[in-house]
């Protein structure tokens, strides 16, 4: 994974929000039961592919964000600033530790 720029990154959660918003507004009263659930099975690996940024992301706060500008530990405030339970934000913290990328000790990303 290469260095991104910040306007590459606003320009792609952008897409991604305006790509997910036409998701919710279609109605899928024209599908069959087959088709469906055709659907649901390409959503599937869709929203386990979204935990990737989510992970590099509470990891990287993990790593450089202090309690200071945090506003407390990082699970009070991923709970506070998502609006999600302290035991959601303390699970996600750790998925992100289990499952994001690792790094040596010299700092080069590990498979």
């Amino acid at each position: 994974m290469g260095s991104s720029s910040r306007e590459e990154i606003v320009a792609v959660f952008d897409a991604l929000d305006a790509v997910v918003s036409r998701a919710c507004e279609l109605s899928f009263d024209a599908l069959t039961t087959p088709e469906r659930l055709r659907l649901l099975e390409r959503l599937e690996p869709v929203t386990r592919r979204l935990a990737v940024p989510q992970h590099a992301l509470i990891n990287q706060l993990a790593e450089q964000a202090d309690e200071t500008e945090l506003g407390g530990r990082l699970p009070r405030a991923l709970a506070d600033r998502l609006h999600i339970s302290r035991s959601d934000a303390n699970r996600r913290v750790a998925e992100a530790a289990d499952l994001g990328r690792r790094r040596a000790l010299t700092g080069e990303v590990l498979a």
